[in-house]
């Protein structure tokens, strides 16, 4: 008994072990508060939108126009509640689960009533509620970070003015375990919540810019027709790529190539977008028929033509 107990005893730490276990409880801390800080205060790693956005004047009516091009009817609503637009409820199918979309009305208790400019612009772009809580990745800031400070100011005017308040309570997402935890979305972000362009919009024309912006932060089309990695982040490489294959999400390239859409015309281009009729004869369906009629078809001429330009850029080779 004596020998095991001599056995057991713990012996003192020479110095290289001390050295160790020291840098290895400073490492746990660090990372210990580090992950605190994702948790509890993500502003400390994204900055909060200044008071800069209330110097500015709305324009609602630029704001109904840009909620139109962003899609926010798209999602908050759903056809079984015609009578509740924006109220949330659209059941999304991601590969890692169901989510389901959030009221948006300016109810107080419910939507985003009595939010602040700065507060709004934070959910938009960033994806961090009022209340410090990451939003999931299928609201997509990740291409609305892109969007300027007042079309920021111009949509929430035109929710906040012209939507009716809804008070209908959010239901509760459906994500497996461990992605249910919202913490590791501030890692996410690092990784793939980038305010650059993919295309390098400093050589284009100011119709190709326009269209830029259309496309890759109003419209998130690259959300859609862009591949993703495992962890779900747009893989830039093969930015408007298409998703061919897939129970989730289909959808083609839009590369302006031979083997997708580079044959269009411009004017079946312009079509499409009003309508959804394809150079065929026949219409899309699925969901890029919602994305025609919640979003394209209320494109002005100018802005579709912009869309149009920009699309011709995407040869598949400088992006990839």
């Amino acid at each position: 008994m004596t020998w095991l107990l001599k056995r057991l005893a713990i012996k003192p730490l020479c110095r290289w072990q001390k050295r160790l276990l020291v840098s290895l409880v400073i490492a746990f801390l660090v990372s210990l508060s580090v992950g605190a800080v994702f948790i509890f205060a993500p502003h400390w790693i994204w900055p909060k939108t200044g008071d800069h956005l209330n110097m500015l004047s709305a324009d609602i009516e630029n704001g109904e126009y840009v909620f139109h091009l962003s899609g926010c009817a798209a999602c908050h609503s759903t056809a079984a509640k015609k009578d509740a637009p924006l109220a949330g409820g659209k059941r999304i199918r991601t590969p890692f689960g169901i989510i389901t979309s959030t009221n948006i009305t300016p109810d107080d208790e419910f939507g985003i009533g009595g939010w602040s400019r700065a507060e709004f612009a934070d959910a938009v772009r960033q994806g961090i509620s009022p209340q410090g809580v990451h939003y999931y990745p299928a609201f997509p800031y990740t291409s609305y970070i892109k969007m300027s400070d007042q079309d920021v100011v111009d949509i929430q005017s035109y929710i906040d003015q012209r939507i009716a308040p809804i008070s209908e309570p959010n239901k509760s997402k459906v994500l497996p375990f461990p992605l249910n935890i919202r913490a590791g979305i501030g890692t996410w972000k690092l990784l793939y919540n980038q305010p650059a362009y993919v295309s390098d919009v400093s050589t284009y024309t100011e119709i190709e810019q326009r269209g830029a912006y259309l496309v890759e932060a109003l419209g998130h089309c690259g959300e859609c027709h862009t591949p993703r990695d495992t962890l779900g982040g747009l893989l830039r490489d093969q930015w408007m790529a298409g998703v061919p294959q897939g129970a989730f999400n289909p959808a083609p390239s839009l590369l302006n190539t031979r083997d997708a859409m580079g044959d269009w015309t411009d004017e079946e281009w312009l079509v499409f977008l009003q309508t959804g009729k394809l150079p065929n004869g026949e219409y899309t369906g699925g969901e890029m028929s919602h994305v025609i009629k919640e979003i394209t078809s209320h494109l002005v001429r100018s802005d579709a033509e912009a869309m149009v330009a920009y699309f011709r850029t995407l040869n598949g080779e400088e992006n990839r």
